[in-house]
């Protein structure tokens, strides 16, 4: 039992886990697994955009990094050109000297994308997205057409509002819905279609406020119908009216906490401990993984194999330890943003198709280098071993990037919605905080009030043109023509809220990363699950679950 620098909280060492850190040569972490994430997560803004110009160009362009940040910000086309060498900002290494303050040198110095867009088409006001087009305000964007306003939204087609959704098509306001065709509002499900309102579902179709079933289709508030009267009943419903939408999602609450659930959600998966996980197998503490295996405290993944406390990638990983954001790598460690088969990095920033560097940043195709400057391959493996043991000296190797090196405020972080934090928490932490320009707290540009139309059907053309209000917050929002199309195409309402607001109820319908140990109320036996002692639903391990359905 060790404990946590940070937090005080004591947290176990698993005996795959020191397998795993002396493959790697690392020593024994310090800080418990949550702290390690939120040390990660505060690197990482997806949601917030800003008009700066590009310190190459001078062009108007849209970025995750505001006008205060120290490094140069570069349009990302420019950041990819030949004008600029990150190598011209080489410094030499000084071992009198901790290795994270040589390397903040180069965070300070170095020129930034202005956002993270790889081989897309159209996604100017996205960020972190891959291999995607057409799509708007969708962060953490992979493999994606014709999306809007989502977060991990992943091989997916005309979806709209939703949060961790996965090869699917046609979903609107979505949460955790894996392989699913024509559903809305509903969270937990999988392999489900032309239904609304469904709660922990499997295999279902033509379903309207359904809780707990599997493979069932006509159900109305979970009664079975005939196909007719289903059909029927339906056509009753108004369902781009916001008062039908209220009256279902009301309906549906009664019924929630009834239904028998798994200990966690997710399927095809041998010994693991977690939530949401997809193919995986020999997982411990993982959430959101997709085909990894033997992998310790990541969270949405796929395709990772023998790596620990790594978040957000996409693409495949093999031997990499405390990373944020990597893909296609092999035995890295410490590092950001470094993709496109890199292998045998260290403490790397925003470098690509690299491999054998060490404290670097925005390096692409590039071996042999330390903070940005080129070695021979006999000078590099001269210079391992002693900064290795530099690091060592400071307690550093083996960490994340300590937090003053990240460029955002805590608030503008992923971190801030997985460990909230007030401002006077964080200011007392020594975290930065972002404050709100007068320009974005002012209403003054608004113009006149424009009443949401409750039915889908009174809303003209002319709604694309105005600003509207959130009704929770009073931030401005807009409605675009192809939003516009797609509400009447699906016959939904018009949302009332902005889509930080509906991002955050979204959030808040999510079962919480952490783990507590239980025993299965059908059998007894002992184990670990995201839901909460005191939740009203009954949950079985997954034994007792596949033999009930």
């Amino acid at each position: 039992m060790a404990t946590c620098n940070q937090c005080s909280a004591p947290f176990d060492l698993l005996p795959e886990e020191r397998t795993l850190y002396e493959t790697i040569d690392v020593p024994d972490p310090v800080d418990c697994p949550d702290c390690r994430r939120q040390r990660r997560l505060v690197f990482r803004n997806f949601f917030n955009l800003y008009h700066r110009t590009c310190d190459l160009t001078g062009k108007k362009i849209i970025a995750m990094y505001d006008k205060d940040v120290p490094f140069p910000v570069y349009e990302l086309h420019e950041w990819w050109s030949d004008k600029w060498n990150a190598l011209d900002y080489g410094i030499d290494p000084d071992f009198s000297k901790p290795f994270f303050d040589q390397v903040a040198v180069l965070h300070r110095t170095v020129p930034r994308m202005s956002i993270m867009n790889t081989n897309c088409e159209n996604t100017d006001y996205c960020n972190m997205s891959f291999n995607s087009r057409n799509c708007y305000l969708v962060f953490g964007n992979v493999r994606n057409e014709d999306c809007s306003y989502g977060h991990i939204v992943w091989q997916s087609k005309d979806c709209y509002d939703c949060l961790y959704t996965y090869r699917s098509e046609f979903c609107y306001e979505c949460i955790d819905c894996v392989q699913c065709h024509s559903l809305n509002f509903s969270r937990d499900c999988d392999n489900c279609s032309s239904s609304m309102f469904l709660v922990h579902c499997t295999g279902c179709r033509d379903c309207f406020g359904c809780v707990g079933l599997k493979n069932k289709e006509f159900h109305i508030f979970n009664q079975p119908h005939s196909k007719e009267e289903y059909q029927k009943k339906l056509a009753e419903l108004n369902t781009g009216n916001s008062r039908t939408i209220a009256f279902a999602k009301e309906k549906v609450k009664e019924l929630i906490g009834k239904e028998i659930v798994k200990c966690y959600h997710g399927f095809n998966c041998e010994n693991v401990a977690g939530d949401y996980l997809y193919n995986c197998r020999n997982i411990a503490q993982g959430y959101d993984l997709k085909n990894c295996e033997d992998c310790l405290y990541g969270a949405t993944l796929e395709s990772f194999k023998d790596c620990a406390d790594c978040n957000f990638s996409g693409a495949k990983a093999e031997l990499c330890y405390q990373c944020l954001t990597i893909g296609d790598n092999y035995r890295c460690m410490g590092c950001h943003t470094c993709q496109n088969e890199c292998a045998d990095l260290f403490y790397c920033d925003n470098c690509f198709a690299s491999k054998d560097c060490f404290g670097c940043v925005g390096l692409k195709s590039a071996r042999y280098c330390i903070l940005n400057k080129q070695y021979t391959k006999e000078e590099y493996e001269n210079f391992l071993p002693k900064l290795k043991e530099l690091m060592k000296r400071a307690g550093e190797w083996g960490q994340f990037f300590p937090h003053a090196l990240s460029p955002f405020g805590y608030n503008e972080t992923i971190a801030q919605e997985y460990f909230p934090l007030t401002k006077e928490e964080a200011v007392a932490r020594g975290w930065k905080w972002k404050e709100e320009t007068p320009e974005e707290t002012s209403q003054n540009y608004l113009g006149p009030d424009v009443t949401v139309p409750i039915d889908i059907n009174d809303a003209s053309d002319s709604i694309c043109a105005s600003i509207l209000r959130c009704e929770t917050s009073g931030k401005p929002y807009k409605i675009i023509p192809k939003e516009l199309a797609f509400y009447r195409q699906m016959k939904l309402p018009l949302p009332r809220k902005c889509f930080q607001e509906r991002q955050r109820e979204r959030f808040a319908l999510r079962n919480p990363r952490h783990l507590w140990k239980r025993d299965c109320m059908k059998c007894g036996k002992p184990m670990e699950t995201t839901y909460a002692p005191e939740r009203p639903e009954t949950v079985y391990c997954e034994e007792c679950y596949l033999q009930e359905v």
